[in-house]
């Protein structure tokens, strides 16, 4: 107990490490979508081929840092390039323009994930470690309480033993004393 003690009183006097709520993650700069609408209005089927390989290249990279931004970010271009569609078949044709418009308009879903519940889960398996510590603690605490019954009664009958030692003592010399003034005053009718 002492040490649990101990550990409480040394956990109190530590500066709490500050809390960062919210790691910081690294900005993206992406290709905005008037920048691409600007493009498909000028008609220019390089400068949309390269705004579109560059916003495909920066959606896989926010999908690592921010999947919910990046699946808005897919969302917002997927439905520009749906909308001009016609425009931007008139001016680009079927060549490397559409492929890299059908590479963009076929990326893969992005799985956004739960937080709220990762979060949940995480309190609650915390909780379970509180009271499974709890629970080590008391059981600790009464098997000492039991020790140190078991300890009090040992000493309880020890001395219970050593005063029947020093009374069965003083009655073997009580006795032995009683037969030697028996015996001297035998001895001394006796002559």
């Amino acid at each position: 107990m002492a040490a649990v003690a101990m550990t409480f009183t040394a956990c109190k006097n530590e500066a709490p490490a500050p809390v960062n709520p919210e790691p910081e993650t690294p900005e993206v700069e992406l290709v905005s979508t008037d920048s691409i609408a600007s493009v498909i209005e000028a008609a220019d089927s390089s400068q949309l081929s390269t705004l579109l390989t560059e916003a495909q290249a920066k959606i896989e990279e926010l999908t690592k840092i921010d999947p919910a931004k990046a699946k808005d970010y897919l969302a917002a271009i997927q439905a520009l390039l749906k909308e001009n569609a016609d425009k931007i078949k008139a001016f680009a044709g079927t060549g490397a323009v559409a492929s890299v418009i059908d590479a963009v308009n076929n990326l893969p879903a992005i799985e956004v994930p739960d937080v709220a519940a990762a979060a949940e889960e995480a309190a609650e398996n915390a909780v379970e470690g509180v009271k499974d510590a709890a629970e080590a603690v008391q059981d600790a605490a009464a098997e000492k309480v039991e020790d140190a019954k078991a300890a009090v009664n040992d000493a309880a009958n020890a001395a219970v033993d050593k005063a029947n030692e020093v009374k069965d003592a003083a009655a073997e010399k009580a006795a032995g004393a009683i037969d030697d003034a028996a015996n001297k005053l035998k001895g001394a009718i006796g002559q």
